[in-house]
């Protein structure tokens, strides 16, 4: 568990941002690590034939399944809606001493497997990370330029829920819903999965940023030399690239067809009737197969005004997670 407090300052400095950037790292990761991503089979598949004439081997090396990645790759936006070309010359202007710490640690932690190679890296610090930002270059006008209106929208429409969530009811409305693993207590934000150090924000407040490919991952950068930033999935990106997310086949025998294809489809948190529609099935269905997910403790439910929103607890989380092995 990592607790970020904030102060008054910070509450009263919290804001939103995109990046084309994180975007493209984060779709790396999805295409290096897709047999545990489920959600992006379409996508991966629509941008196999390119992505196999892509050099992105130094990207993956610093990508382990689990463990730190260096944060100089994806530095924080510092606008609203940051350019990619903006983005992209931080990268290339990152201190070598910032560069070779990163890839110590990245190295390090958990017994990264592509030790070896980030040692070889380490030889030319300048070099990696000028070679390293070629790959993401080349990574986002082949994979995420193209497609870049059809996800921005996705990320202002988020964006612009959060906003009037935090409008209605303040940081405690807007964390309540932002992700099934943190929660806001008494002026911290307490993130449960996370295993980090705890972290005073000192009056910067926090960067919050959506992700089309951060599904169902939460990202913290708290790291002294940058904004403190939470990257989390934005709403729809669960149906940016199927209309119909189709549940592992395991999940499928364990729970049936139906009510494993609704516990996935809980991405954003949805009412009975908007899944209703989307999978053309009866109100009483969804309904008797919602409160089956709830009852199993699998899924969460909450009233707002007139509508009820299902969403998937932690426990559920994980069984999804486990289907996908």
């Amino acid at each position: 568990m990592t607790v970020l407090k904030f102060s008054q300052a910070d509450t009263l400095r919290c804001r939103f941002g995109t990046s084309p950037l994180w975007e493209t790292m984060s779709a790396v990761r999805v295409l290096n690590q897709h047999q545990r991503r489920p959600l992006y089979s379409p996508w991966v598949a629509g941008k196999k034939e390119l992505a196999a004439e892509l050099d992105l081997s130094l990207l993956r090396a610093v990508q382990p399944r689990s463990g730190f990645t260096p944060d100089f790759l994806t530095p924080p936006p510092r606008a609203s809606r940051a350019k990619f070309a903006t983005e992209i010359a931080r990268v290339r202007s990152t201190p070598l001493d910032r560069v070779r710490a990163e890839l110590i640690r990245s190295r390090d932690e958990q017994n990264n497997p592509a030790g070896p190679e980030i040692d070889r890296m380490l030889e030319d610090p300048a070099g990696t990370r000028d070679r390293m930002a070629d790959q993401i270059e080349q990574a986002w006008e082949t994979l995420i330029r193209p497609d870049w209106p059809m996800i921005s929208r996705v990320l202002d429409d988020d964006i612009a829920h959060r906003g009037q969530q935090l409008t209605a009811g303040g940081l405690a409305k807007l964390f309540d819903d932002l992700h099934p693993t943190v929660i806001w207590e008494d002026g911290r934000l307490i993130a449960s999965n996370y295993r980090a150090a705890d972290a005073e924000l000192t009056g910067q407040g926090l960067l919050l940023v959506p992700g089309v490919f951060a599904w169902p991952f939460l990202v913290m950068v708290v790291a002294p030399s940058y904004q403190p930033t939470l990257v989390y999935p934005a709403r729809g990106a669960a149906r940016l690239w199927s209309d119909v997310p189709a549940p592992p086949d395991p999940l499928a025998t364990l729970l049936g067809r139906t009510r494993a294809t609704l516990l996935v489809a809980l991405d954003p948190p949805a009412t009975t009737s908007a899944l209703a529609a989307q999978y053309g099935l009866a109100l009483a269905t969804v309904a008797e197969h919602l409160a089956a997910l709830h009852g199993a403790g699998l899924a969460t439910r909450r009233r707002t005004g007139h509508q009820v929103h299902y969403r998937r607890t932690e426990v559920g989380q994980a069984v999804v997670d486990a289907a996908i092995g």
